[in-house]
């Protein structure tokens, strides 16, 4: 995600990712510095990047004091992390290692970590460091093979409890209460709308390429179109839309949540699907991608 917001003024520059940061700490129950693979590194760092040391005991952030402790780097290549800070090839940034004093200037490696602060350059908070051109060459297709996989994941999971997969055209996008009144309900609902309302809308989509499941010529689909924080990452539809959909019904605890919406009964009248996560909708040209992914032998658990 490129356009994060960043705050106006003076504290720009020192703006804290938390949530990305600290997230990926907690859920590694680890310390920094620790021995690791590269998979197990990989799997801890939002941002995965081989750079070359411009600077030892260094450091471009006014918050983060030089010590033997931070380095300056530049990068020369991003694994991971375009998507939460941008593509940051050719750019310094500072690195706050996870052994001390382990790199020299001039010294290249691959750096894996987690967004500490991001304003004018970027300081990442090292999970760990795989030093030497050699070892990171070496490293490199496993890395980027983990990479993959950790971007794969949310889409494998909405893959396993999809009821339709399919590549498809948005013909005509309309409000719930109007569909529903199409098929014979013209009585709105008699609930006030909540603080986080999904404003459900409903979607015919035509088929173009089915990939999983038994679809008709014509899909429908309900989704959140809400800007509410709670809904902001579901993918809109808009008519002439060409993507892949990953379509699912509700669970019993989404049933009950959104019963008062209409939702529940709309459903009940006519066969149709939700949207309601971020990887429900992808591009067409992820096509072949999710073709793989439906066809990869499943993990035994």
């Amino acid at each position: 995600m490129k356009n994060i917001w960043r705050p106006r003024g003076p504290v720009s520059r020192r703006l804290l990712i938390a949530a990305a940061a600290v997230s990926a700490l907690l859920a590694s129950g680890r310390a920094p510095g620790q021995d690791d693979d590269a998979a197990a590194l990989t799997e801890r760092s939002a941002i995965v990047v081989r750079a070359k040391v411009v600077k030892a005991n260094a450091s471009n952030e006014p918050m983060v004091a030089a010590s033997p402790g931070t380095a300056v780097i530049r990068i020369t290549k991003m694994y991971a992390g375009s998507e939460i800070a941008g593509d940051q090839t050719g750019k310094t940034a500072t690195v706050i290692l996870s052994r001390p004093g382990s790199l020299k200037a001039g010294q290249e490696a691959t750096f894996f970590g987690n967004p500490r602060f991001m304003g004018k350059t970027l300081t990442i908070a090292d999970e760990g460091e795989i030093a030497s051109r050699d070892a990171a060459s070496r490293a490199a297709p496993s890395i980027e093979r983990h990479v993959q996989a950790r971007r794969d994941k949310p889409v494998v999971e909405r893959l396993a409890s999809a009821t339709l997969v399919f590549r498809g055209v948005v013909e005509t996008v309309r409000p719930l209460a109007a569909a529903d009144a199409a098929t014979g309900e013209s009585k709105p609902y008699p609930t006030r709308p909540s603080e986080h309302d999904p404003d459900w809308q409903v979607a015919t989509v035509k088929v173009v390429k089915p990939l999983r499941g038994e679809a008709g010529p014509v899909v429908t689909v309900v989704f959140p179109a809400s800007r509410d924080i709670v809904w902001f990452n579901v993918p809109k539809l808009r008519q002439g839309q060409d993507s892949i959909f990953i379509t699912h019904a509700l669970s019993p605890e989404e049933a009950a949540r959104h019963r008062a919406s209409g939702l529940v009964a709309f459903m009940d009248k006519q066969p149709a699907h939700v949207i309601i996560e971020p990887s429900d909708v992808l591009p067409p040209g992820d096509e072949a991608r999710v073709r793989g992914l439906l066809s990869a032998p499943k993990e035994v658990k």
